[in-house]
């Protein structure tokens, strides 16, 4: 009787860990499943950073084009700081319930205008980087904006089909 009681044990303890490990792999499958659905809407519109722009250039002008950028960053970040607060304010009014429009645009606007000046300043240090550049490499530079600049669009296969009008043909 004890070797059926033992028996009847290990194959109670192996079922349960059968199902558990079952469980698990199916848990882990459906998870998988759902990260890959959606992806957040903030990182499909992202473009990538603007050094890599500079990743097929020589290496010693990929450092200058990174010190270059660096330099207008370090250079243009209270500007940066003072539009984010802007926004910030505008932000902590509406929550408080201190709200103002009139104030909130003019701090939007004085936001925008902030960046706006930044994004001017890092344009006209790219720009004069660019002309201490010999033509071959300002080619290669130019094609790396051209994929940073480029509009960020859902793959094809995951956009919505559009809805067809009356005038478009059948295929």
């Amino acid at each position: 009787m004890s070797a059926n009681r033992s028996l009847i044990v290990a194959l109670v303890v192996s079922g349960a860990l059968n199902l558990f490990l079952v469980g698990g792999i199916a848990g882990a499958a459906w998870m998988r499943h759902e990260t890959r659905r959606e992806a957040p809407a903030a990182a499909l519109a992202q473009r990538p950073p603007l050094w890599t722009a500079g990743r097929d250039l020589p290496p010693d002008q990929r450092r200058a084009l990174r010190r270059t950028l660096r330099e207008a960053a370090l250079e243009n970040r209270a500007d940066a700081q003072a539009a984010r607060a802007e926004r910030r304010a505008v932000v902590e009014a509406m929550a408080d319930g201190r709200f103002d429009r009139a104030q909130a645009e003019r701090r939007m606007a004085a936001a925008r205008a902030l960046e706006s000046g930044v994004r001017a300043k890092v344009d006209g240090r790219l720009v004069a980087f660019a002309e201490s550049l010999p033509a071959e490499e300002r080619k290669v530079l130019a094609e790396g904006l051209r994929r940073v600049y480029a509009p960020r669009q859902k793959p094809r296969d995951e956009r919505p089909e559009r809805p067809r009008r009356k005038n478009d043909a059948q295929p």
